[in-house]
């Protein structure tokens, strides 16, 4: 693909991508539906933070460097402390954009999962996977599986 048409496809991913969010019953979609399992290519990742008040987004940068809804630097922040680091993952399923944000155990099994495709020299960038969910009760920890290793146990 030229560069020229990477660069605009990656501006308009990111323009109109939709976010996913992991529950313990699987993973769901922007409108509701929950999928056990989901096949996507995986486009980029970055290092993120979101600062939570009551459950929810206060302050959030998908850089990890300055805020997406503050005209701040997370660097000089008062409340970087209190912020939630996370992976900033932008998707593609059927050819739709979508993001994800993850932490704590899910982000552990996402940097294993690219360690192990760097190990194998499998790209990261446009690297198809299959996520999926185990349900921890309270939170669900999403798993990464390149779909070759999900046919062979």
């Amino acid at each position: 693909m030229p560069e020229t048409q990477s660069v605009l496809q990656d501006l308009f991913a990111a323009a109109f991508a939709r976010y996913l969010s992991v529950r313990p019953s699987g993973i769901q979609m922007p409108y509701g539906e929950i999928r056990s399992t989901l096949q996507v290519t995986l486009r980029s990742f970055h290092p993120a933070r979101t600062l939570y008040q009551n459950h929810h987004p206060a302050c959030r940068s998908l850089d990890a460097v300055r805020s997406i809804s503050q005209d701040r630097q997370c660097a000089s922040c008062p409340r970087r402390n209190s912020c939630t680091p996370q992976i900033h993952i932008e998707l593609l399923h059927d050819q739709v954009p979508y993001r994800l944000l993850i932490a704590y155990s899910s982000a552990r099994n996402f940097l294993f999962f690219v360690s192990r495709l760097h190990g194998n020299g499998v790209p990261v960038e446009n690297a198809e996977l299959l996520l999926s969910v185990r349900d921890r009760g309270r939170w669900g920890e999403l798993l990464f599986i390149r779909p070759s290793a999900a046919s062979h146990p």
